[in-house]
């Protein structure tokens, strides 16, 4: 059920009148394999920005895809944690039909290009740039808790979107409305911020389920696509499925917008990734 309060924020998203800011978290924090060259306690917030011309015809496809993927595989959301685990609705999924549907995504991220925002903290790099930033960086910033790695990062995402927004052509007239999955705050809650105004409309960021507002599953597989590829170019011996999704998922690499990107060979012996730079993410 889609909140009262954002059938408005909808309404100017289905006519094109604003950017669509969709953001999900990601992260394996506790993993036990978590490979060398990612800290197992980061966080990492993911963004896709859908700007106003194709905003419409995103809500009006979004539909359709979710009744193919119920046909298919009895599953009503794309949650691609579980899609690629094959557990909950698509326990008795076959495998090469649950890749297929990581294939259709990467192909929709591909034809549309949507930009992708990343921000990543951990322990280490937050205690970083707390201590570069000598006492400037306050330790709470309402409603965030700037000594945390996850509101550190959450909060530093909104501002790259601010910046995003301030460089799009149309800027100061059209601005942005923000959906973060529910988790952080609980579904329905919205936070008015006027540090992000005028770039997001309102100022408000809004939280939400991926049922009931669904462009934010797209957030989800960029924020799958993006840690799961750490995960595997980490590991010291990849399996042929690992290869596999990487191939799927290397044509989206550039939709991501602000994190290194590197040129690997699958049939490399060893990590793909063997670096972190602090503050940032790598990608395959």
């Amino acid at each position: 059920m889609i909140p009262p309060r954002y059938q408005n924020s909808l309404e100017e998203l289905t006519r094109g009148r604003s950017y669509g800011i969709f953001v999900d978290d990601s992260g394996s924090p506790g993993l036990q394999s978590t490979p060398a060259n990612v800290h197992p306690k980061r966080k990492t917030w993911v963004a896709v920005v859908i700007p106003p011309e194709l905003m419409p015809e995103v809500l009006d496809q979004i539909p359709g895809a979710l009744d193919e993927l119920r046909r298919t595989t009895g599953g009503t959301e794309f949650h691609f944690g579980d899609i690629y685990a094959g557990r909950g609705a698509f326990r008795d999924v076959d495998l090469q039909v649950r890749l297929g549907i990581f294939e259709f995504m990467a192909r929709i991220f591909s034809l549309y290009q949507f930009p992708v925002i990343v921000q990543t903290f951990d322990p280490v790099t937050l205690a970083d740039i707390r201590s570069r930033s000598q006492g400037r960086l306050p330790e709470r910033l309402p409603p965030f808790d700037l000594t945390e790695p996850e509101d550190t990062a959450l909060f530093f995402l909104l501002i790259r979107l601010k910046w995003y927004m301030q460089s799009t052509p149309t800027y100061p007239t059209v601005k942005a409305r923000v959906f973060i999955d529910e988790g952080y705050k609980k579904n329905g809650v919205a936070i008015q911020i006027p540090t992000f105004e005028p770039e997001f409309a309102d100022g408000l960021i809004c939280f939400a389920t991926s049922a009931s507002i669904p462009p934010i599953q797209l957030a989800d597989f960029a924020a799958f696509a993006l840690n799961r590829s750490q995960l595997i170019g980490g590991k010291p011996k990849r399996s042929s499925l690992d290869n596999r999704l990487l191939e799927i998922l290397s044509p989206i690499a550039w939709n991501y917008q602000n994190i290194e990107k590197r040129v690997v060979s699958l049939a490399a012996e060893g990590p793909l990734l063997t670096r972190q730079t602090p503050g940032n993410e790598s990608s395959t």
